[in-house]
């Protein structure tokens, strides 16, 4: 909490030096329009000010729906993770500790009369 009001305060202050060096007036002009001795600080902030409210219209519906879509995917893991487990639960079988690791047992039994080649 301390840091965010330093950040703050050396902010303001940046924005108070900002201020005064560019304290001078000038004239815009807009289409039409003709607006003369505007404070150049206040010209500078509202630009940035539209700029930033322009990206947010732009970029806000596609954040909601970014999120109602990250929502739902949430919703839909969990489902998923309770339907997983549930089929597990009922299936459980015990471990075969003599498994190939692989996965495939093959059977090495040498005993066996019934080869494929007969001496």
């Amino acid at each position: 909490m301390q840091a965010i009001v330093v950040i703050i305060l050396i902010l303001a202050l940046l924005l108070v030096i900002f201020t005064l060096q560019n304290a001078m007036d000038i004239t815009i002009n807009v289409f039409f329009w003709e607006i003369k001795d505007a404070p150049l600080v206040i010209v500078l902030l509202t630009c940035l000010l539209l700029g930033y409210l322009i990206a947010s219209f732009y970029f806000f519906p596609k954040l909601w729906k970014l999120k109602r879509e990250y929502k739902q995917m949430i919703k839909f893991n969990s489902e998923l993770k309770e339907l997983h487990e549930l089929n597990h639960k009922n299936d459980r079988k015990p471990i075969n500790e003599n498994a190939d690791p692989e996965g495939i047992e093959l059977d090495d039994d040498d005993n066996d009369d019934s080869t494929f080649f007969k001496d």
